[in-house]
């Protein structure tokens, strides 16, 4: 037997409220840095090493929240076994699933009439996704439970994962007419 393998990799897009969150920050900060910076000289005191040491620590915290917004998911099969990493500003690795696809109760479109009571059940339910948003044949879930635990995975659906789910866990798997 042979040993099936699929990775993909999905870049999170952060929408119109990731892009405006960017935007605004930077311009509050700039603000923030001149006022800071202006009114205790306009009142006579010579702080600007601590106000400038001060801009430069929030410039700094703006940057790594505007870069850690940055997100990818990397997704890979080998034989029965499901991994979802977060890639986190191209750098930090975060494992997030690591589960049998044998173990799954569903595997669907989050189009089907099953989603909403399965995501009424999960305990949890976790976007790997490139949209805030699934919708559409395109987005599938893994619902999965352990003992009394059950969680949602939501992601990207390509033709050639099918065959694998199919393999592992034929009951389970939303049949494609």
């Amino acid at each position: 037997m042979e040993n099936l393998f699929y990775e993909n990799i999905v870049k999170r897009d952060n929408g119109r409220l990731g892009k405006l969150f960017s935007v605004v920050t930077v311009i509050a900060l700039v603000i923030f840095i001149i006022f800071f910076t202006l009114i205790p000289m306009l009142f006579g005191y010579n702080i600007i090493f601590v106000t400038g040491m001060l801009s430069f620590g929030l410039s700094y915290l703006i940057y790594r929240l505007i870069k850690n917004q940055n997100k990818e998911y990397e997704l890979s099969i080998v034989n029965d076994q499901f991994t979802i990493t977060r890639i986190t500003n191209g750098k930090k690795r975060d494992l997030l699933v690591d589960t049998s696809i044998r173990d799954c109760e569903y595997i669907g479109p989050v189009t089907s009439d099953r989603y909403n009571d399965d995501l009424q059940n999960s305990s949890y339910c976790l976007n790997c996704t490139d949209v805030r948003e699934p919708a559409g044949e395109d987005y599938w879930y893994l619902f999965c439970g352990e003992s009394s635990y059950k969680y949602m995975v939501k992601f990207n659906y390509e033709e050639e994962m099918y065959e694998l789910f199919r393999r592992y866990n034929i009951r389970r798997t939303y049949r494609i007419t």
